[in-house]
């Protein structure tokens, strides 16, 4: 009876860690991390983002016509501004660009980019099964460039983003094995709390798109010797550990 009871409680701890491995891979990652040769001597005076690019093909999502590309224009200056906010606290002041604005030339950088996809998933199926029916997809290519050239800019850094939201269990969870885990959280999860089923989308991996953008800036600076490493950030890396990112 006692063995029988205890593989009964294996099968449960060993689901249990299986259902939040999977739950902890639903997130944004950075991969194809590529510093450039160049080694700037000091923190720029300002920051300029320019807003990410985004084709209307690249939007995967049940709107159309002008309800699309208000969406899309909502998505290119969220992210615009969540970027700003972080920028401005973890590396220099930072400023948006107007549409159609050239940077100036001077000690500043520049941050531009795209939506290479983004996929806004089923918010019904990420409340009632999850586990990665329904789930979002965020994808974004982005360059991080030098101005203070003459009459030439300057790539420091290029890298992109990849990730979605959507892999946690829904409220059907309740119902399976790993029910006495989940039980208490089913509600949140099929709820429209921050990290409930209803509550992730492409908003959420817009955020951390942003926060995982300027981490990766942030550990670029502390390779270059810009700002000290107890300042620095840890981006969430995608496959290999590029060389340039100090871990420790």
């Amino acid at each position: 009876m006692k063995h029988s009871l205890y593989l009964v409680y294996l099968r449960y701890v060993i689901i249990s860690i299986l259902a939040f491995s999977i739950i902890s891979c639903a997130s944004v990652s950075v991969n194809h991390i590529v510093p450039s040769n160049s080694h700037p001597a000091h923190l720029p005076e300002r920051i300029y983002i320019e807003s990410f690019e985004a084709p209307p093909l690249h939007f995967q999502v049940n709107r159309k016509g002008k309800d699309l590309m208000k969406l899309i224009e909502n998505e290119r200056t969220q992210l615009a501004n969540d970027l700003l906010l972080r920028l401005n606290k973890r590396i220099a002041p930072t400023f948006l660009l107007l549409p159609g604005e050239a940077p100036p030339t001077g000690n500043f950088w520049l941050l531009k980019g795209s939506f290479e996809v983004v996929q806004e998933g089923s918010r019904i199926l990420r409340a009632g099964i999850g586990l990665g029916l329904g789930k979002t997809k965020m994808e974004t290519d982005v360059q991080l460039i030098d101005l203070s050239g003459n009459s030439k800019q300057s790539l420091l850094l290029k890298m992109k983003t990849t990730g979605g939201s959507g892999m946690a269990p829904g409220a059907a969870a309740a119902f399976t094995p790993i029910g006495p885990f989940v039980l208490s959280n089913a509600l949140i999860n099929a709820g429209g709390s921050v990290g409930g089923a209803l509550g992730s989308g492409v908003s959420m991996d817009r955020r951390r798109t942003a926060r995982e953008i300027v981490a990766t800036i942030s550990a670029y600076c502390v390779e270059k010797g810009l700002i000290p490493k107890k300042r620095g950030l840890h981006p969430k890396l995608l496959g290999k550990i590029p060389h340039f990112i100090i871990m420790n």
